[in-house]
């Protein structure tokens, strides 16, 4: 590209070329290749409405031929601004870096930068790849605030880009943030969207949404409604696509175990062992769900049974597995069941050294909290002496909020004034009332 002014007519000559168009091409039906020749050549000026019409037959052609580029009429008729396209792609590819290197930090004056060139040019296919790109990075930064903002700003985008290719992939990453913060009635109402507008969604995407419509009912503990949706999900997913098909059947025996469905659950535990091609991690996550069954039950011979099978398959599993801690933690539930209590502590401290070496709080503080469970009911508190010792660093990490900031200084107060059975009795209460929340 050359840095010199350029014509309006050179301009349209140079998009044309850039994008491998014959003057024919972006004529179309409406206008004459004659026209585009005086234009391109400087002898007969070019008024918005030619513009317009002449951005439209380049971006049919662009469609059909796949590529995720949108030409508006300001860019033929403004030099400059197509000149600044090139500016985009540089972001673009700055972006792409970082996604590639695993850099995730971005300082606000470069975020800044980007936003104000944007809103400047208002290059929308550029602005959707853009935004598309920065919620990709906070993903993977673990941010999803930040995440949800710049999808959000992508598909808001994506709807003045007409014909635009893939947005349904937008609105699935939508949804998996309204899933992970806990945005049920909206990741349901994005998938309602995606399915009943989005045309270009393949059979296999069309199951992805309905999987995920029915993991949101499932979290809202509406457990008929995600069965409907895995109806829909069966049908659309193929049956060797593993992937998908493992996920959706773990949900639907999930959900006919809430519901009781005993025998439901057991028939499509068994249809699931049967695609698992021996992988040990999805073998021991169905046992898992099959024990779990025998418990509510009370079946101790069949928990035994399918104990020793979880037992055989655990040593395959590589400690970098998500779900070894998921794994675990269960396992010290049958261990309970067992009232085999050295074991069950035994699992969970596995699980919680696992899940600070992955620095996962979220199992972590799951994992805490069971183990103290354990030492308060079986009466071995001077255990949790060694325990806080060893996490020591961990448990000042844990987030506090300014209601449970309160009830910590009310507490250190009564200690400080000598009333224990005061600050025993407000401890217990707001445990009872913490239990009771859980129950429901």
């Amino acid at each position: 590209m050359k840095n010199e002014k350029i014509s309006i007519g050179q301009n349209l000559k140079r998009i044309r070329k850039d994008l491998d168009l014959r003057q024919y091409q972006i004529a179309g039906n409406e206008v004459t290749r004659n026209l585009i020749s005086l234009i391109e050549n400087d002898k007969t000026p070019i008024y918005h409405n030619v513009a317009n019409i002449i951005s439209k037959n380049i971006n049919k052609i662009l469609y059909e031929r796949g590529q995720d580029i949108y030409i508006q009429p300001e860019d033929i008729l403004k030099p400059d601004r197509y000149n600044s396209r090139k500016i985009a792609d540089t972001y673009i590819k700055r972006l792409e870096k970082r996604l590639s290197k695993k850099n995730y930090e971005i300082k606000l004056e470069e975020l800044n930068e980007i936003e104000n060139f944007l809103n400047k040019w208002n290059f929308i296919d550029k602005k959707v790849k853009i935004y598309d790109l920065l919620g990709d990075i906070y993903y993977n930064a673990k941010d999803p605030n930040k995440e949800y903002y710049y999808y959000l700003k992508a598909l808001e985008v994506s709807y003045e880009y007409p014909n635009i290719r893939n947005r349904f992939k937008i609105v699935l990453k939508l949804v998996y943030n309204c899933i992970i913060t806990k945005k049920y009635s909206e990741a349901i109402r994005l998938c309602d969207f995606a399915l009943s507008t989005q045309e270009a969604i393949s059979e296999k995407y069309k199951g992805i949404f309905y999987y995920n419509s029915a993991l949101a009912y499932y979290y809202l503990e509406n457990y008929s409604k995600a069965l409907d949706q895995i109806i829909y999900a069966k049908f659309y997913v193929a049956y060797n696509n593993y992937r998908e098909m493992k996920r959706i059947l773990m949900l639907e025996g999930i959900c006919n175990f809430e519901i009781k469905n005993y025998d439901g659950a057991l028939r499509t535990y068994n249809k699931l062992l049967k695609i698992t091609n021996d992988n040990a991690e999805d073998i021991c996550l169905t046992y898992i769900n099959i024990v779990q069954i025998y418990i509510d039950k009370n079946d101790k011979q069949k928990v035994n049974e399918y104990h020793n099978k979880i037992l055989k398959y655990l040593p395959y599993i590589d400690e970098s597995s998500y779900y070894l801690f998921e794994i675990l933690f269960s396992l010290s539930n049958v261990y309970y069941y067992l009232n085999d209590y050295e074991s069950c502590e035994n699992s969970l401290k596995e699980a919680l050294a696992l899940a600070k070496n992955h620095n996962n709080t979220v199992f972590f503080t799951k994992n805490f909290l069971k183990i103290l469970d354990l030492y308060i009911e079986t009466n071995q508190l001077k255990k949790t002496d060694s325990l806080i010792t060893e996490y020591e660093n961990q448990i000042y990490n844990f987030e506090i909020n300014e209601d449970f900031k309160v009830i910590l200084k009310i507490i250190y107060s009564f200690i400080k004034l000598g009333n224990q059975s005061q600050a025993n009795h407000l401890i217990k209460n707001i445990l009872i009332k913490e239990g009771s929340k859980d129950e429901d």
